[in-house]
């Protein structure tokens, strides 16, 4: 298998750095490979070793964000996977967890001097076995890791010698790193038109990862908000629900139907909607939300349940659906939503 290089790096703006959305990478045609990153936003310009580029069997993998108001300001990732793993990573229905399938080789991380104390920066530091301080520009710091502490041992003999190799290049990747002070006002820019799509990378309430990438496989997804303590107060539309998804799959098949369980995850709120799900046969995905799904929620949302429709790029329609209603409804509501976006092509 030929290498691949997965290096045109997005800075996406996640309020959750706990897990990466998995990226669908193109074997042909070849592109021309960027190396060269001059990242304001982060304050960071760094150069990839030419190396990386050149070695067999090699797949980098790089996760990022910026959160201005985050304990971290901005991390930059790179993973590597090796061939027998990507595609794994490139299926969406694979329950191997993302840890399992590529291991990160090296990070830069960007702190405030105030949260420098803040659990979330000592937990990301004391995932590397080496971690060095670079410098610091006005109130931010910056450091350099290396040497997960996890190891690779989880890799076949062949990708162990491969990570072994990328990893000598790593004093020249450091060699490269220039600091400066980042662009905060960069940032707000970008997070403000990032929060008017849905972005999110968690789990159903199975246990299975999901990320935005669902929304990119419909031309439209109606996406239903409930809760658990919805159920305890009698507000259970889930037989309609339930309904409304079995002719929506005969019907419009390039149309999905989800739920948000915005309780959960917990123990509690877990186990009352898997008893709601299994009394009501539910077939439709139901979806925990991350932090930054949580916070669309709070910014959007005045009560529950509220359905809203969402396009295949994850942005939402400015249509709401407030309060419980009949399979006929939603499924009228849908159509007349489905040829808007139909038409905004």
């Amino acid at each position: 298998m030929k290498k691949k290089l997965a290096l045109l790096l997005a800075m996406v703006m996640l309020f959750s750095a706990t897990g990466c959305k998995k990226e669908e990478v193109v074997e042909e045609p070849q592109q021309e490979i960027q190396t060269e990153f001059e990242l304001a936003e982060c304050g960071l310009s760094y150069t990839i070793p030419d190396a990386w580029v050149e070695t067999e069997n090699t797949n980098l993998i790089p996760i990022s964000f910026v959160n201005v108001s985050g304990e971290i300001y901005a991390k930059i990732q790179y993973n590597y996977a090796p061939d027998e793993n990507m595609e794994p990573l490139n299926d969406p229905e694979s329950t191997i967890p993302v840890e399992e399938l590529m291991t990160p080789i090296a990070e830069m991380l960007v702190v405030k001097t105030e949260n420098l104390e803040a659990e979330a920066v000592k937990n990301e530091l004391a995932l590397f076995n080496n971690v060095e301080e670079i410098g610091v520009e006005g109130d931010f710091h910056f450091y350099y890791m290396t040497d997960y502490a996890t190891g690779i041992e989880h890799f076949s003999d062949d990708a162990k010698d491969t990570f072994e190799e990328l990893a000598s290049y790593l004093p020249e990747l450091r060699e490269s790193i220039e600091i400066s002070l980042p662009d905060e006002e960069a940032v707000a820019k970008t997070a403000e038109e990032n929060g008017k799509y849905l972005n999110f990378i968690t789990n159903t309430l199975e246990g299975d990862p999901i990320t935005t990438a669902v929304f990119y496989e419909y031309d439209m997804t109606v996406v239903n908000f409930w809760a658990s303590y919805c159920e305890e107060e009698g507000i259970n539309e889930l037989d309609t629900l339930q309904d409304f998804y079995k002719d929506l799959q005969k019907k419009y098949p390039n149309v999905n139907f989800v739920q948000v369980v915005i309780d959960t995850p917990g123990e509690k709120a877990e186990e009352i909607v898997a008893e709601a799900y299994d009394k009501a046969g539910v077939t439709f995905t139901g979806i925990m939300p991350d932090q930054n799904l949580a916070s669309w929620i709070m910014d959007n949302l005045n009560g529950l349940p509220t359905t809203i429709f969402v396009d295949s790029t994850g942005k939402p329609a400015d249509l709401k659906i407030e309060g419980m209603q009949d399979a006929s409804y939603y499924m009228e509501t849908t159509e007349t939503m489905l040829a808007k976006f139909d038409t905004a092509k």
